[in-house]
């Protein structure tokens, strides 16, 4: 039997345990995955500390909603993929921390590209994608970020200044030198933002990347809820603010587009470390000691 770091229950990082699971077999329109390295996202830690209850995970749930490593098996109707190819995954149905795993939504790799970038990309490259896609901003208009020195706030900036969007990037002191290198506008992150943010001109619309209470100054910049989307505050009903939730139809083709910029250099990703994938628990220990400022990527040899 093939292994994956399962959650044992809810709680500290201390519930992930290296531990042997089934082999999974894929269904229609899937393919397994032998995996060569996998992301951490922070809905896994909060998944795992117990705070998105909502979200169902089965007994011995395994986390990860992002892999990368070559095609084991294909289901039925899988057309145009082999066993063989490399690929990258976005794995809604979680099961990326794993030797195996089994994926509905892959883009080819590219051999430029490595496995550890590729298993960084696929959760932010969806997320970007798809909200830019929502907020449908236009060559010439006006952007404002919020979070634009984490993972998703890094992609869709880029892909807003490709497409003629002027971004202004609300970001901390050291992601400041960051969002100016990625075609930004930096303003500093905290009290007084809207203030900064009005000294620049106005705004068509607003991303929240990092769903911190900042939905009130989001409307008054943005004139309104109408083109104010976040990923993750929980209080965007309150605000008549759309909460863009992961689904697959949310950003089809993003997996795509996006390994294709990456593998011709015109995209960069977030700076990140690696570590085994059976040291998970520590991993999800460092990152939420907040001393840790870098993505960390589980690898398998």
């Amino acid at each position: 039997m093939p292994n994956a770091v399962v959650m044992t229950g809810y709680g500290p990082p201390e519930v992930l345990k290296w531990a042997q699971v089934p082999l999974p077999e894929p269904g229609e329109g899937q393919i397994r995955i032998k995996v060569k390295a996998a992301g951490i996202s922070p809905t896994d830690l909060a998944l795992r500390a117990g705070y998105l209850k909502a979200f169902p995970l089965p007994p011995n749930a395994v986390l990860g909603f992002e892999a990368a490593g070559t095609v084991d098996a294909v289901g039925p109707s899988v057309s145009g993929t082999s066993i063989g190819d490399g690929v990258t995954a976005l794995l809604f149905s979680l099961g990326g921390y794993a030797e195996y795993a089994v994926a509905s939504i892959w883009a080819r790799k590219p051999d430029t590209v490595s496995w550890i970038d590729a298993a960084a990309l696929p959760s932010s490259a969806e997320a970007a994608v798809g909200v830019l896609r929502q907020l449908d901003v236009q060559n010439g208009e006006t952007l404002l970020l919020f979070g634009g020195g984490g993972s998703v706030g890094i992609i869709a900036t880029q892909l807003a200044v490709a497409r003629g969007v002027r971004v202004i990037s609300a970001v901390g002191e050291h992601d400041e030198t960051l969002a100016r290198e990625l075609g930004a506008t930096p303003v500093r992150y905290g009290a007084g933002v809207a203030g900064r943010v009005r000294a620049l001109g106005a705004v068509n619309a607003v991303f929240d990347a990092t769903g911190q209470g900042v939905l009130a100054d989001a409307i008054a910049l943005a004139g309104g809820p109408k083109r104010v989307i976040t990923l993750s505050d929980p209080a965007a009903a309150d605000y008549g603010v759309t909460l863009s939730e992961p689904t697959p139809d949310r950003a089809p083709g993003a997996l795509d587009e996006t390994i294709a910029l990456l593998a011709d250099g015109r995209l960069r990703l977030r700076a990140h470390k690696s570590m085994p994938m059976q040291q998970a628990a520590e991993a999800h220990r460092q990152l939420e000691s907040g001393t840790v400022h870098e993505r960390i990527i589980l690898t398998l040899n």
